[in-house]
């Protein structure tokens, strides 16, 4: 008996916890921040708004790709749409999610830029957010 009084009153003060819970609240875009990359044969990082690398023979592919990844972002629902700012057109295969990639090559120009940007919307507010980052792939070569 004393055990199914212990587990009503455990019950109870679980139902009386979730009834006086704060509120969700929506997540924070305000440390949103668009990184990339270009990747080469080294350990490459991921850099905040733009980034860099110098293409030279047996250092990376050329062409190559530029990695874009969204950051800091709050636990929330977000969707995601990005946009080539180079053309204005979406780019092929980064569909509703934090990260994208482009091809970039030295050969074209000598060398290589790709800049996206991202439209985060929040789904409980409909809030939304740009960022944008910009890639550069540089011929250290010729």
């Amino acid at each position: 008996m004393q055990a199914n009084k212990l587990y009503a009153l455990g019950a109870l003060l679980s139902v009386l916890a979730l009834s006086h819970s704060q509120p969700a609240r929506a997540g924070d875009m305000s440390n949103a921040v668009l990184t990339c990359y270009v990747d080469t044969f080294a350990f490459d990082t991921p850099q905040a708004h733009s980034c860099t690398s110098i293409w030279t023979p047996g250092t990376a592919n050329n062409p190559s790709v530029a990695y874009f990844e969204l950051t800091g972002l709050a636990p929330g629902r977000y969707s995601y749409a990005w946009r080539d700012l180079e053309n204005n057109t979406v780019p092929a295969g980064c569909g509703n999610q934090h990260y994208c990639s482009k091809s970039i090559s030295t050969e074209t120009r000598g060398d290589g830029e790709a800049t996206l940007g991202v439209t985060i919307t929040d789904l409980d507010t409909g809030a939304t957010r740009n960022v944008q980052a910009t890639a550069y792939y540089w011929d250290g070569w010729t």
